[in-house]
C-alpha cells in the first residue's frame, strides 16, 4: 500500500493520487510487470525490454509495488535518499504530462519509467543522465566500442538556465565515479531535437534554450522529429490542427512555421566530455 508521504515523494498531483488510488487494477498483468522489473533492476547496458500493459494505469500500479525493490537498489548502492526519490518521481512529473496531453489520469510514457525503475537512470539538478555503452551502430566520436557513457535527458521541470545546467552536469562528474565506479564514464550524449542546427541557428542566441544546445558538438545522422517538436512544445500530437495551436512564444511560433514551410524537425545526436 502505497502512502500518502510517497505518492508525495514520486512526485504525485492531487488527481492522479486519487485517480490511483480508485483504479481497480488487473492483479496478473500488474503482477507480471512488477516481476519483470524486479528481474531487471541493476541489469545495466541497455534500455530494458519488457512487456508493457496496454493499459498503462496497470504499469502504474506496477510501478508503486516495486518502488521498495528500486529503493533497496538504490540503498544498496549507497546513492542518497533524495537523488534516489528525486530519480522515481519521474512518475508524478510524466501522470502530469500526460493529464496535460490528454486530459485524464493515464500514462502515455509507461515504457520510458522502466528506465528508472530498473536503476539506469538518475535526476541529478536540473537534467537526468542515463547510464549505457557506446552504441556500435551510431558510435560516439573518441569512445571505444562498448564503452561507458551517460546520456542526458531533459525534463520539464523548469528554465534551462546555464547555471543550473552547470550544476547539474558537476553532480554527474562527482556521481558516478562515486556510486557506480566500475562504469568510468568520460563522456555525455544527448539525442534531442532541441540540437536541430534550425533551432540553434533561429533562436535569439543569448537564449537559454541555444545555449545548451550549443553546448554539444554534433555527430552522427538526425532522425525526423516532427512530432517530437510538436508533442514536447505544445503536450500534443499531430500537425493537423496548427492553426489551432497558441503562438505565445518565439519558440510555439518557430515550431509551426517550420511545419507549414514545408521543412521537419529533425533530433540530432550531440556529444561532451565531462
Amino acid at each position: 500500500m502505497t502512502t500518502a508521504e510517497e505518492y508525495r515523494l514520486l512526485g504525485f498531483a492531487d488527481a492522479d493520487r486519487e485517480a490511483a488510488e480508485a483504479f481497480t487494477a488487473d492483479q496478473a498483468v500488474v503482477k507480471d510487470l512488477a516481476d519483470q522489473i524486479r528481474a531487471a533492476i541493476g541489469k545495466l547496458g541497455s534500455e530494458p525490454e519488457l512487456r508493457m500493459p496496454e493499459d498503462p494505469r496497470n504499469s502504474v500500479q506496477a510501478f508503486l509495488d516495486t518502488v521498495p525493490d528500486v529503493r533497496r537498489y538504490h540503498a544498496e548502492r549507497g546513492i542518497p535518499d533524495e537523488i534516489s526519490w528525486a530519480s522515481l518521481a519521474d512518475l508524478g512529473q510524466q501522470l502530469k504530462v500526460s493529464r496535460r496531453t490528454h486530459g485524464e489520469y493515464s500514462l502515455e510514457t509507461h515504457w520510458w519509467l522502466t528506465i528508472a525503475w530498473t536503476g539506469q537512470l538518475y535526476a541529478l539538478g536540473r537534467l537526468q543522465y542515463l547510464l549505457h555503452q557506446v552504441s556500435t551502430d551510431n558510435p560516439v566520436p573518441g569512445t571505444e566500442p562498448g564503452e561507458w557513457i551517460i546520456g542526458v535527458h531533459i525534463p520539464e521541470t523548469g528554465p534551462l538556465t546555464p547555471e543550473l545546467v552547470d550544476d547539474s552536469l558537476q553532480q554527474a562528474r562527482e556521481f558516478f565515479p562515486r556510486y557506480f565506479p566500475e562504469f568510468p564514464v568520460k563522456t555525455a550524449n544527448l539525442w534531442s531535437w532541441l540540437i536541430d542546427p534550425y533551432l540553434l541557428d533561429n533562436l535569439p542566441q543569448d537564449s537559454n534554450m541555444v545555449r545548451f544546445g550549443r553546448r554539444f558538438t554534433p555527430y552522427g545522422t538526425p532522425t525526423d522529429s516532427q512530432d517530437g517538436a510538436i508533442f514536447f512544445t505544445f503536450r500534443t500530437h499531430g500537425t493537423d490542427h496548427l492553426d489551432e495551436l497558441p503562438q505565445d512564444t518565439r519558440l510555439q511560433r518557430l515550431v509551426v512555421s517550420r511545419i507549414k514551410n514545408g521543412g521537419t524537425w529533425q533530433s540530432g545526436y550531440g556529444y561532451l566530455k565531462l
